[in-house]
């Protein structure tokens, strides 16, 4: 009969007495007569529903299968992208974490605010998966040990494997564990603590194994194998090993308990998986923060909250008991049929054991390879949704002209604060707003500005495009005029630095049309031009950003527009090249004369033979309010909070360029990148995502403006984040057409490298190069520790910038990229 109170022990004891375990039966000349003549009867159905432990530990067991599977599944919260350390509202008071039990908190929270529940349910995977392979690996190495060291009793090797288990058995087996995991360094990950518990713990084992091997060995079947020719590894294997697998089974089990027992040993003192984060403060660690959910993850550093947040410590440990007790009972049980009835262990030599073998390596290896935050960080990136961030650009473009000043630029002002609203961002602007406002002063061209190329006799040569060959200013005398008149170049002396007006003597430009190197000519040179006669002044521009008008009266009491007026336009290198064609000369030749007069003449005219036909009409000044749209998600660790992490993209365009209705749309320029934005504010929300540094969604207006919104920001920014620190910015544009790579402006090395890492996980190619497509860019990147992200090819003339050229895919490419960055850095306490 059996012992209840030794049974007990049995269940509740992970480290037993193996020996006592199966005792098979002595030599057939040893056993008595009452023992030869036992019949043992095979299981039936009755004895196993009688065994109650077996029946117990089954059910635990079967349990903990299903969590394995499935638990991620069933949690409330994913505790990789969720958790806070600051004050948060519960049940109408604020709070600080840890949280007790609540309808949010089922089970209460850790100090890091992560949900208990979602930690044990995410950490039944890691925690079981391992303890299954480092049971599985210590089994197999005891097993193996025990037969060489018995099959050769009193041999070298007998000799050198129970001296090994004789040393390591001297030490306690939670020191062994902690020096093996700690010099193997525990910063590695799991994968040390697999190492490190896979070759401790298996000495008892060995024992076991090599004891029933010597007395196996006295057998006459072993006898009558030898008789047979048989190998002593074949009579070993063949013969020997199956009369010990029923009780290595039950082995299995209880060393399952054992190994998890000892985990959550190792979790109490403060060891466990991965090692955690270290948090410094000045050098000086001020915590370590568990950043693998595993149940002795959850142990360590809990008893200290274990009087005043009880639930901290009780449900890990009681997590750790029930599974310990499962697996034990589950032995147990599995002896008792043993002791009472045959029990068929032929699978365990068969392929299917093969098999089970695989899956728990498998499982393994997948654990290893997918423990720890980034997998969680990627999958949620990879949730960007191209199409969701299509409509929103369609949304945004669907507003028509965007330009500063218009209707339609406040209507997309507002739409993308609704969204910032809707996607659970604070107001970032300042004073409860999502808006930063700034005043200006704009004027508008009254009808399309115009001009042509002419010959001699007055004849249309070539029609220039405004704003992809041209764009009029308005500083000094620039503003409103109409005129055709031939075209005269004026270089002058590069090496000149003084212009007194006296230089300008006899210089005659009554009736012409002017055309200047913008580098090349003095300063304010068209005031002295209309004083000449002059009747327009064109500026070869070389600019890398593009052309635009000059549209503001950006400093107060700068010299704008002033009477009389003639236009001045700035013109690309190429419509300059177009024009002097016409008269049979190039931009080349200007150059060459331009270096030719170093040091002599101050200037020199060059009439040529054709003629510029140039109109500008445009309106008198009229103040306006300009607003960028902020919002917040504000960081939720108390440690890293402070740190702040910028998105930045314009929502203008310049919509209406002309009185004729024409609408430039600008959807990748601008709209893309802020759909980008929006998509990730979306996706955020809807995961319930919580950073733990400080991210600020900067959507800028008045993108190309003197002073533009980018300024503002810059400069005068005063809402919630201006007492933050910035650690990092990302300005986008151009998202959704072009190259199939991105490509990154050179900045802070950090952050580079930063997105680089993050697109290379996603396989989306990135290159560095210097993709500022806008003077604001230029304004930010002097005043954050900020990169540029673009795609490679993607300038095109502005009017074919439509709404039909974005491609979904490339844009959810860009915006997975830009969403694991922003991800891994709000996220990750060391980066």
């Amino acid at each position: 009969m059996t012992n209840p109170t030794r049974s007990l022990k049995r269940i509740l004891n992970g480290r037993l007495d193996y020996s006592e375990l199966l005792k098979p039966p002595r030599p057939d000349e040893e056993e008595p007569e009452p023992q030869k003549q036992t019949v043992r009867r095979r299981v039936t159905p009755r004895k196993v529903l009688q065994n109650i432990p077996l029946m117990v530990g089954l059910a635990i067991v079967v349990a903990l299968f299903f969590l394995v599977l499935f638990g991620p599944l069933w949690a409330p919260e994913n505790p990789y992208l969720v958790g806070t350390t600051t004050l948060t509202m519960v049940d109408g008071e604020l709070q600080a974490p840890p949280f007790p039990p609540s309808e949010t908190n089922p089970l209460g929270s850790d100090q890091w605010g992560r949900d208990i529940l979602s930690l044990l349910l995410y950490g039944a995977r890691n925690t079981l998966v391992a303890a299954t392979f480092i049971t599985l690996a210590r089994v197999i190495l005891g097993t193996v040990l025990g037969i060489i060291a018995g099959w050769n009793e009193g041999k070298a090797s007998d000799h050198a494997i129970m001296g090994t288990v004789g040393v390591t058995s001297s030490i306690p087996l939670l020191l062994t564990g902690m020096l093996l995991i700690f010099a193997l360094d525990i910063r590695r990950g799991i994968i040390v603590f697999l190492i490190a518990l896979c070759v401790v713990g298996w000495g008892e084992i060995a024992q076991y194994i090599r004891g029933e091997f010597i007395t196996l060995r006295q057998r006459p079947f072993i006898e009558g194998a030898r008789a047979m020719g048989l190998t002593g590894a074949q009579t070993a294997i063949r013969h020997v090993l199956p009369n010990i697998l029923p009780a290595l089974v039950v082995i299995s089990l209880l060393e399952m308990g054992a190994t998890l027992l000892l985990l959550g040993e190792l979790g109490f003192v403060g060891v466990f998986m991965g090692g955690g984060t270290a948090q410094e403060n000045n050098f000086i660690t001020s915590a370590t923060i568990p950043d693998i959910p595993e149940w002795g993850a959850m142990m360590a550093d809990s008893r200290v909250w274990a009087r005043g947040r009880p639930w901290m410590v009780f449900y890990p440990g009681l997590a750790f008991f029930l599974a310990v007790l499962g697996f034990n009972a589950l032995g147990e049980g599995l002896r008792r049929l043993m002791e009472r009835g045959s029990f068929n262990t032929n699978f365990i030599l068969s392929k299917k054991m093969l098999l089970v073998v695989g899956v728990v390596v498998a499982a393994t290896w997948y654990i290893v390879g997918h423990v720890g935050p980034a997998p969680s960080y990627a999958q949620l990136a990879r949730n960007f949704d191209g199409d969701a961030a299509l409509a929103h650009a369609a949304a945004i473009v669907d507003f028509g002209d965007r330009r500063p000043g218009t209707t339609g630029n406040d209507e997309t002002a507002d739409y993308i604060a609704a969204r910032f609203e809707e996607y659970g961002m604070q107001p970032g602007g300042g004073g409860r707003s999502y808006f930063q406002t700034f005043n200006t002063r704009l004027v508008e061209a009254l009808s399309p500005p115009t001009m042509a190329l002419l010959d001699a006799d007055g004849q249309p040569l070539a029609q220039f495009t405004h704003l992809d060959d041209f764009a009029f200013r308005i500083d000094g005398h620039g503003g409103s005029g109409a005129t055709t008149a031939p075209v005269t170049v004026v270089t002058f002396d590069p090496e000149q630095r003084q212009w007194p007006v006296e230089v300008f003597a006899g210089m005659d430009l009554r009736d012409q049309v002017v055309l200047v190197r913008g580098d090349n000519a003095p300063e304010g040179f068209s005031t002295e031009a209309l004083i000449r006669g002059a009747r327009a002044v064109l500026i070869i521009e070389d600019d890398a950003y593009g052309l635009r008008d000059q549209v503001q009266l950006a400093e107060f009491g700068a010299d704008y527009g002033r009477r009389p007026t003639l236009p001045v336009l700035a013109i690309t290198p190429d419509a300059a090249d177009r024009l002097l064609a016409a008269s049979g000369s190039s931009l080349a030749a200007v150059d060459s004369n331009i270096e030719a007069q170093k040091g002599q003449d101050p200037w020199q005219l060059i009439p040529l033979t054709s003629q510029a036909q140039i109109q500008v009409e445009l309106s008198e000044p009229r103040s306006i309010e300009l607003r960028n749209v902020i919002g917040m998600y504000p960081g939720q660790d108390v440690a890293l909070n402070r740190d702040l992490l910028v998105v930045l993209a314009h929502y203008d365009s310049l919509g209406d360029a002309s009185a004729d209705g024409v609408v430039y749309q600008s959807a990748d320029d601008s709209a893309a990148a802020v759909a980008a934005m929006l998509e990730i504010g979306r996706l955020w929300h809807e995961q319930d995502y919580t950073p733990r540094r400080s991210v600020l969604f900067v959507a800028l207006t008045g993108s190309d403006l003197d002073y533009s919104g980018a300024d503002a920001f810059a400069t005068n920014y005063a809402g919630p984040a201006a007492t933050l620190v910035d650690v990092a910015g990302f300005s986008l544009a151009r998202l959704a057409s072009g190259g199939d790579r991105l490509e990154i402006s050179d900045g802070p090395q950090r952050v580079s490298d930063l997105f680089e890492r993050n697109a290379s996980t996603l396989d989306v190619p990135v290159e560095r190069n210097e993709p500022l497509s806008h003077r604001y860019q230029e304004i930010l990147r002097r005043n954050l520790p900020m990169i540029v992200v673009q795609r490679t090819d993607s300038a095109v003339p502005l009017a074919d910038d439509t709404l039909e050229r974005l491609d979904a895919e490339l844009l959810r490419e860009a915006g997975e990229a830009v969403n694991l960055t922003l991800i891994t850095a709000s996220r990750d306490a060391s980066w």
